[in-house]
């Protein structure tokens, strides 16, 4: 650059900046139409409720800057140095001296040098910003003009809905929404109930072995053994204890302890969920399964339905079978986990139920919505069956736990009585056979907990016959009459006239508020069923007997 002449460097520099004003004329031209046309797209969006506001985000807006600089830089006008030299000569008054110096590689003649020294002699005092000046104060208000009024629009102007299009929009993207919540839940709970299903059967197959040990302990029973047996009796219950409470929850309780008989007499629905309790309560889920299955074959139905009534129809009857598994789950299962999966199910249906009726052509994204509200049904039905058969196991599992501990119970009692032989039920194959083989030897007790008398290994009346003879010898007493040095007491029943009034009536007050929290003690408490009947009968003793001195 240094090696040119100035008149060169001149136009050189007036070229470039007659290129720069070209780019921002055009620039300037496509950017103010682009943004026009923001606003007019804003006032149609918004004035005939094409698009709810939220499918309006501001950064579609950038479109148009962006599409307006492209087309400037490629349709903008591009200068010759020809119209840089005339622009020179136009702002000096130089009669086209540049305008030849520009064009002198192209022609021929002996006053090229003398050009090229006016030029040069000229081009010193000429500055190109004065020959080629940025005006930009009036684009830029203009830009700033159009954008102001994008912006009010955008703020102020409210979206109608003249066609009913944002209302529908806006259903769309809400059951579109519900729908993606309803499946992120399902997928967390099939996580975490995958490891509590491992983690069950785990458990189901320690609670089996632990069976199989029980019983092969009682088969070694010797009624002359009692010490040995207790603890041997004693460690099994520690961990059947144990056990019970892994399983044990407040809710699986409440279901386990209602009574159906009282419930009888009610309508059909009534009858059809008690059936499904007394099923439930023995582990058994197979009907409460068989409902599920009659549900999710609706649900293909309804999807595979031809008309808008028959899908219709076939909704009305799936959304009433779901919302009885739904009340069965709430009233009588006391399960949450089954009455989350078939709320979601619930949801899954009304999204899905959501999709036109009236037979016309579904758009896309209704199409698409539709879908993902299917699959959600059928994850959300799948998940109930599986919290049902854990809840089924688990009902199983305490109530196979508490028969395993009241036949310990017993067990016990005919220890303690020196009645426990393990080669009276040698043919015994399950704990049930052993328990009612127990309660058979229970029958043949007394109240006192006594065996009878004549029955095998019972206590035999005493023998008060004389076939010695026996006689009667008394020795003189010798207490004579003076100080008394020894002073004894028998036990004898007290009566009400020897206590305070008062103070009887607080005992049996405290007696009675003891006893009735009892029950609440044992639930909070989680106390297991092997020691529950004897903290009740202790409370029951303690206020049928008399109190005594």
């Amino acid at each position: 650059m240094s090696n040119q002449p100035v008149s060169v460097t001149l136009l050189n520099r007036v070229q470039q900046r007659l290129r720069a004003a070209s780019f921002a004329r055009a620039l300037h031209g496509w950017t103010l139409a682009g943004l026009i046309l923001a606003c007019a797209t804003v006032l149609a969006v918004r004035l005939l409720g094409l698009l709810p506001e939220t499918r309006q985000p501001l950064g579609w807006l950038l479109v148009f800057p962006a599409v307006a600089a492209v087309a400037a830089w490629l349709f903008h006008r591009r200068v010759e140095k020809s119209a840089a030299a005339r622009a020179v000569d136009v702002h000096a008054k130089t009669d086209d001296l540049f305008l030849t110096l520009a064009t002198l590689s192209s022609s021929a003649g002996e006053y090229q040098p003398l050009v090229e020294q006016s030029a040069t002699r000229l081009a010193a005092n000429i500055v190109p910003a004065n020959v080629v000046p940025f005006k930009v104060e009036r684009p830029i208000g203009m830009q700033a003009s159009v954008l102001c009024v994008l912006a009010l629009l955008i703020w102020l102007l409210p979206t109608l809905d003249p066609f009913g299009h944002v209302e529908a929009a806006t259903k769309v993207d809400k059951a579109k929404k519900e729908v993606e919540l309803i499946r992120k839940a399902i997928k967390t709970r099939e996580e975490k109930l995958t490891q509590e299903v491992k983690t069950a059967e785990e458990r189901d197959d320690k609670i089996n072995e632990q069976m199989k040990e029980l019983m092969a302990s009682l088969r070694q029973m010797k009624p002359q053994e009692k010490k040995p047996n207790s603890k041997v009796l004693q460690d099994h219950r520690g961990s059947l204890n144990d056990m019970w409470k892994n399983v044990s929850s407040e809710e699986l309780r409440e279901m386990l302890s209602q009574s159906i008989s009282d419930q009888q007499f009610g309508g059909q629905r009534t009858q059809k969920m008690n059936e499904w309790l007394k099923q439930l309560q023995q582990g058994n889920s197979q009907m409460l399964q068989q409902q599920l299955d009659s549900a999710k074959e609706t649900m293909e139905a309804m999807l595979e339905a031809k008309t808008p009534e028959d899908r219709q129809k076939l909704a009305s009857q799936l959304r009433r079978q779901l919302q009885d598994l739904k009340k069965f789950s709430s009233e009588k299962a006391s399960s949450p986990e089954l009455e989350n999966a078939l709320n979601q199910a619930m949801k899954a249906l009304e999204a899905l139920a959501a999709q036109k009726q009236n037979g016309e052509v579904m758009s896309e994204e209704e199409q698409q919505m539709a879908q993902e509200a299917a699959e959600a049904l059928r994850e959300s039905l799948q998940l109930s069956k599986t919290e049902l058969q854990e809840l089924a196991r688990s009902a199983k599992e305490m109530k196979q736990l508490e028969e395993a501990l009241k036949t310990m119970q017993q067990a016990e009692k005919l220890n303690s009585e020196g009645q426990l032989d393990g080669e009276q039920c040698e043919g015994c194959k399950s704990l049930a056979e052993y328990a009612e083989k127990y309660n058979q030897m229970m029958a043949g007790m007394g109240q006192d907990g006594q065996a009878k008398r004549d029955s095998p290994g019972a206590i035999q009346d005493e023998d008060d016959s004389d076939p010695e003879g026996y006689k009667d010898e008394k020795t003189k007493t010798q207490i004579q009459a003076g100080k008394v040095l020894l002073s004894i007491k028998t036990k004898e029943a007290a009566t009400e006239k020897d206590f305070d009034p008062e103070e009887l009536k607080k005992y049996e007050s405290t007696v009675s508020e003891i006893k009735s929290g009892v029950q609440a003690a044992i639930e909070n408490e989680q106390i297991p069923p092997g020691y529950v009947d004897g903290i009740k009968g202790y409370f029951d003793n303690l206020e049928s007997k008399e109190p005594t001195k």
